[in-house]
């Protein structure tokens, strides 16, 4: 393997705008929970990206972000994940979920 593979495996990004400007369901947010869960396992970190999503509902960040908590340890999941390109409305719901 070459160090530029071994680099591109290190870090993986989610770009959640890719997938919608608004995320609401449970469902999906039970999707996206198993997604960053098979990324970290093989990542050395996952970048939660927000760039182009407007809005998150209270359901959406419970089912993705606090129910990992519950699953990932604090110290793997602090070291693991990143949240960029958050705005402020964005940024509270997510918060208020951890």
């Amino acid at each position: 393997m070459t160090n530029e593979s071994l680099e591109m495996k290190s870090k993986e990004t989610i770009v959640f705008g890719e997938i919608s400007s608004s995320l609401g369901t449970r469902d999906l947010g039970a999707k996206l929970r198993r997604d960053i869960i098979d990324k970290m396992s093989t990542s050395e970190k996952v970048f939660l990206d927000f760039s182009g999503v407007d809005v998150v509902t209270n359901s959406f960040a419970d089912e993705c972000f606090r129910k990992l908590r519950e699953i990932v340890k604090d110290e793997i999941f602090k070291q693991k994940t990143a949240f960029i390109n958050t705005n402020d409305f964005v940024q509270r719901v997510i918060i208020s979920a951890l």
